[in-house]
């Protein structure tokens, strides 16, 4: 016989298939009292889903019908392999340039350095299940976050964490709509008319130092952001 969570997915997944992309499901709750079952019977089923990356979790709000777009909390910053995770997807990056050179005039007064301090320089086009979402330009002191070929072509945020044993507390980020550079057009598969958001990022550690200044270019096809407000 097959048990209970396996004929719940299939349900579900009947379900999925008629109510489109980026469309709430009903609520563990919900289904548990529609189809008798457990909570911990349908978490599974939509641990399962998710796992398949037919379902996504946003936290606080529900569970939602998949698609290749990348969802962001305007109120959240996790960086962008949990952000992926968090909603049922794969993370990867492909790494286009790194190299330590000279801050420039702008560089030094986001990063709060002077003038020609060395700066590691990160281009990486990052992909949700294999479908590019973004590049992004980021810039590290390297008087505070030492960097190697191997980590940046993986997740430096979890190399800031648990190799350097430093704690990212918070991130100033501000959103533009804009156009990409037009080298990053072919890494996102886009022409050069089509729009882009510019997400700008200051990130701070725990002892209030920038520690890394980005500049992300989004392919609004598959980037999404929203906000939840409260009264």
């Amino acid at each position: 016989m097959k048990p209970k969570y396996l004929v719940l997915v299939d349900i579900i997944e009947n379900l999925i298939e008629t109510m489109g992309k980026n469309q709430m499901i009903p609520s563990e709750r919900d289904l548990a009292n529609q189809y008798n079952m457990s909570r911990m019977t349908v978490r599974k089923a939509i641990d399962y889903l998710v796992s398949q990356n037919k379902l996504y979790r946003i936290n606080k709000v529900g569970t939602f019908t998949a698609d290749e777009r990348h969802y962001k909390k305007a109120d959240a910053f996790d960086g962008f392999s949990n952000e992926v995770r968090k909603t049922g997807g794969t993370p990867s990056s492909k790494l286009i340039e790194y190299s330590l050179q000279g801050a420039n005039k702008e560089i030094a007064a986001k990063l709060g350095i002077k003038e020609g301090d060395p700066i590691y320089k990160v281009i990486r086009l990052r992909r949700k299940n294999g479908v590019p979402i973004m590049v992004d330009e980021a810039y590290f002191p390297q008087a505070i976050i030492t960097l190697n070929e191997d980590v940046v072509k993986d997740s430096i945020y979890e190399h800031i964490n648990h190799t350097l044993g430093l704690k990212i507390m918070t991130a100033e980020q501000s959103y533009k709509a804009t156009f990409a550079k037009k080298e990053y057009l072919k890494h996102l598969r886009i022409d050069a008319n089509t729009p882009v958001i510019r997400v700008e990022l200051q990130v701070y550690l725990e002892d209030g130092r920038i520690f890394e200044y980005n500049k992300g270019y989004v392919n609004t096809n598959r980037y999404e952001i929203f906000s939840k407000s409260y009264r």
